[in-house]
């Protein structure tokens, strides 16, 4: 009779022993191996983790950017490429658009999620949000260094940009070719880029084919920045001019033909000169191919406004008439400058208000010696 209650017993122990204990680590634990070792098994998937690396992001209209800058993958160990490889998908594909890794804002105010998902594991994704902002620079026809801070783009933003990258710039602004607008910003260069003699900083006036796509006969109306007129902290820059180019070619190249684009950087010339991190305001005024540039400087009591000069731009290199019109841009050559309260209008009062009591005055060459006439704030005696 003992024998018999014994052996269920052991039988019952043997069970218990087989199953394992509630909350002990099942195929990943440790195993005795015959040398007593523990040894680890692998993972089934050598994803680790998937994390994104914001919640939310804003991305400006146009604005192309690789969706790998906000996600980090993990493997337990070095990944290969193929192991690498990621799903990247938009909620709202007419809001952010994605092609490969580039994700894109294509509509002002939408929002979209962004899911990265691991191609190697399935079971390991991440997100985040996208809201599309608007732009006030064209992205398509900007050269924009990406270490310009353009965080305060918009007027409603603050209206400033700084162009940190040191390299040049140009910003075109969001708008369609016109023949009648004024444009205006304020501008402060804070520093020139070592190496850099001729710096310029100004409008471009840019046009567009009818592919939309930029024109290679442009202007720049800019103040004349040389480095020659530098003593100690103290510039000597008082002069602001243009230069027409034709077919990418700057009509300042030596040996340039006058008659085919022209360039004068001594058109008009300001009393007092303009210094480092001093503030001055360009305005131009556009009618057909005539640009009327204004000077304003100062501030308070002491802020003033002077007309400068009128470019009749060449019409073989802009059109007829009122010509085929243009679209503004701001620029600057291998500096770090700051620009605000930008604007851009195409108000007739507000236009006819600016030129009310402008007597024009031309800066074309002389049509002999190509010198051309040069206007001073004050007259010398």
């Amino acid at each position: 009779m003992n024998k018999l209650k014994v052996l269920p017993l052991a039988l019952l122990l043997l069970s218990f022993g087989a199953a394992g204990c509630a909350g002990a680590p099942s195929g990943d634990a440790p195993a005795e191996s015959k040398g007593g070792a523990a040894q680890t098994s692998e993972p089934s998937s050598p994803i680790k983790s998937l994390v994104a690396t914001v919640t939310s992001l804003e991305l400006k209209y146009d604005e192309a950017t690789s969706v790998s800058a906000y996600y980090k993958l993990t493997g337990y160990k070095s990944l290969s490429s193929k192991e690498k490889k990621v799903k990247i998908t938009s909620s709202d594909p007419t809001s952010v658009k994605i092609v490969g890794a580039i994700m894109t804002g294509i509509k002002v105010g939408g929002t979209s999620t962004i899911t990265i998902t691991s191609d190697a594991d399935s079971t390991k994704s991440c997100s985040f949000e996208v809201i599309v902002k608007d732009i006030f620079f064209n992205r398509k026809y900007s050269e924009i260094s990406g270490e310009d801070d353009l965080s305060q783009e918009l007027p409603s933003d603050g209206g400033m940009i700084k162009t940190l990258g040191g390299t040049s710039d140009i910003l075109i602004f969001n708008q369609p070719v016109s023949t009648h607008f004024m444009v205006s910003t304020k501008i402060a260069v804070n520093s020139v880029s070592e190496g850099e003699l001729w710096p310029k900083f100004g409008f471009v006036f840019k046009q567009l084919n009818e592919d939309d796509e930029l024109e290679a006969n442009f202007i720049h109306v800019f103040l004349d920045g040389p480095m020659n007129r530098i003593e100690g902290d103290v510039n000597h820059w008082t002069d602001f001019g243009y230069c027409e180019v034709s077919n990418y070619v700057y009509a300042w190249e030596a040996g340039f033909n006058p008659a085919v684009a022209r360039h004068k950087e001594n058109v008009f010339i300001k009393e007092t000169s303009i210094n480092y991190e001093e503030f001055f305001t360009l305005t131009a005024v556009v009618d057909g191919r005539k640009i009327h540039m204004f000077l304003g400087y100062g501030e308070g009591e002491a802020a003033k406004e002077v007309y400068m000069f009128t470019l009749d731009a060449y019409a073989d290199l802009f059109g007829e008439g009122d010509g085929r019109g243009f679209i503004p841009g701001l620029f600057q050559f291998k500096s770090i400058v700051t620009y605000k309260d930008y604007s851009y209008t195409t108000d007739a009062s507000a236009i006819a208000a600016k030129m009310e009591g402008v007597t024009v005055r031309y800066a074309d060459y002389d049509s002999t010696n190509h010198n051309g006439e040069i206007y001073h704030e004050v007259e010398p005696e």
